[in-house]
């Protein structure tokens, strides 16, 4: 298959990092118009989790879709969509931290061990960010490829380990 042009690929770059901003430009305008409804904290809540969700499952859906099609330059798309995932994972933590329980750590303690699906969703995030901090070529120098390799490769391994757990 024909490898797309350079400024096709930065063009579609743009446009993919303006749609993945899409959902919190729609939080914030609901917030902005009174469209979150009776419980706007819950709302954000679950909005910003369901969109971590959803680009943590698109980042990771990069490679095989690359592998089963031939669309070679998908792959200069995984690191954007890995950190909109991070992006709206720090989202639904300050949500979850500032608005819901007003920076209470004993509370927050409490909610992590009373609750499994907060306890694995903290334990989630606390797996991407070396994923986040290291994404930059910079990290990728400092670290070696082989080194930055493995680390890719184990943490999404983890978390499957800790979803089954």
């Amino acid at each position: 298959m024909k490898p797309l042009p350079e400024k096709f690929v930065r063009a579609l770059k743009v446009a993919v990092f303006v749609v993945c901003l899409g959902p919190v430009f729609v939080l914030t305008w609901k917030g902005f118009h009174d469209g979150l409804g009776a419980n706007p904290i819950d709302v954000i809540t679950r909005s910003t989790g369901k969109w971590t969700l959803t680009f943590l499952l698109i980042t990771l859906s990069v490679t095989p879709v690359r592998k089963l099609s031939g669309l070679t330059w998908l792959i200069r798309f995984r690191r954007m969509l890995g950190l909109y995932a991070f992006f709206y994972g720090c989202l639904h933590l300050t949500t979850y931290i500032w608005l819901d329980k007003f920076f209470a750590l004993h509370e927050i303690l409490v909610d992590v061990a009373k609750r499994r699906f907060i306890t694995v969703g903290f334990l989630g995030f606390l797996l991407l960010i070396p994923l986040a901090l290291t994404s930059t070529k910079g990290w990728i120098r400092r670290l070696g490829g082989k080194r930055w390799q493995t680390l890719r490769q184990t943490a999404p391994d983890r978390w499957s380990r800790l979803r089954h757990s």
